[in-house]
């Protein structure tokens, strides 16, 4: 049993649920591992470690992994290397953008009417390579993404910054690509957690 490894358990109520595998007894995993919704085990590695070369060569996310980015944002991958989630403590220190990924993610899957969208922008030091990006609806991803972005903008830019708490998950179709849908929660200071739901 590798170190860091994680088993995740989707319940009835679609919450998922990880569990690191260091922390449980050798019954308590194979009680996990046989339950019908047990969804399978990720493996954290260390950010650079998170690509392999697939198809014609190109650069791809690794399946059912974990890594944190020097910026402090961890991204999860489900089992056919696509972007399952994102989340961490944004700063207001901009990264550089990678205008190539932004243009050829995910090309098979994506729509002509797609950017190649940040989950974390670049503005709040969000990676600017594959890990971070997904094909987003340019309306979308200019529009109602683009206000939220700017209203964690608005805090980190306080005197002094507030905290800005976020957690995106993405949500796919079969074995598209391409999310249909985004659910974000975030949380400003001492203020609740709050959930927005995008279409994409």
């Amino acid at each position: 049993m590798e170190e860091g490894d994680i088993l995740k358990v989707k319940l009835k109520d679609e919450t998922e649920l990880s569990y690191k595998k260091a922390d449980l007894s050798v019954d308590e995993i194979k009680e996990l591992e046989g339950l019908s919704e047990y969804i399978g085990k990720l493996t954290k590695v260390n950010y650079g470690d998170q690509y392999i070369k697939g198809k014609n060569g190109r650069k791809e996310l690794k399946a059912n992994i974990e890594h944190t980015t020097p910026g402090g944002h961890t991204y999860k991958t489900d089992s056919l290397g696509r972007i399952d989630s994102a989340e961490g403590t944004l700063t207001k220190n901009t990264s550089k953008r990678n205008v190539y990924n932004q243009k050829v993610e995910e090309r098979e899957d994506r729509l002509t009417t797609d950017d190649g969208g940040h989950l974390i922008a670049n503005i709040f030091e969000g990676s600017g390579d594959l890990d971070n990006l997904v094909p987003m609806d340019v309306t979308l991803n200019r529009g109602d993404w683009k206000y939220m972005e700017n209203t964690w903008a608005r805090a980190l830019s306080e005197n002094p910054p507030l905290e800005v708490q976020v957690k995106i998950e993405t949500i796919y179709s079969g074995s598209s690509k391409r999310p249909i849908s985004f659910e974000v929660q975030y949380k400003i200071g001492d203020g609740k957690w709050r959930l927005h739901e995008f279409e994409n």
